[in-house]
């Protein structure tokens, strides 16, 4: 590409640039888990605005026909992944949902059993586990020590 060609188009990247695909669960997913690590705590909303800048406008479209439901739903597609990989995390005892505030809040589950899935995604995004999970973890252990007299 000359300057002349760039200037008639400067939007233009190439060819895997000029459609933006689909969002999927992966995704949304991939958006939800920086915020969980570096908060601890995560609010659909947050996710969809970190998720506006990447997506597609049909991701964003509110008002599409919904097959399963037979009316024009009130919430985008990227609105109802969220809600969807957020309540997946719920499933798998990765999150829980605090109705006072109305947020999703990481947890070690039962046991500790998402210690190793939470450092693995830690490992991956080469990050750092959140403060409320370390405290938790310390006080578990402090808990297993015999009280001094």
């Amino acid at each position: 590409m000359d300057i002349t060609e760039s200037e008639m188009a400067p939007g233009y990247c190439g060819l895997l640039f000029d459609d933006t695909p689909i969002l999927t669960h992966a995704n949304v997913r991939a958006f939800v888990w920086p915020i969980l690590l570096y908060r601890g705590a995560v609010r659909p909303c947050e996710v969809v605005a970190s998720l506006t800048s990447v997506c597609s406008v049909e991701d964003l479209k509110v008002g599409a026909w919904d097959p399963f439901l037979g009316d024009y739903g009130d919430r985008s597609r990227a609105e109802l992944l969220v809600d969807e990989v957020l309540g997946e995390m719920v499933g798998e005892s990765l999150c829980r949902y605090n109705e006072d505030q109305d947020i999703w809040v990481l947890t070690l589950g039962a046991n500790r059993q998402n210690v190793p899935h939470v450092i693995n995604v830690v490992t991956a995004l080469d990050a750092m586990m959140p403060q409320h999970l370390l405290a938790d973890l310390a006080k578990e252990e402090r808990d297993r020590l015999p009280v001094p007299f």
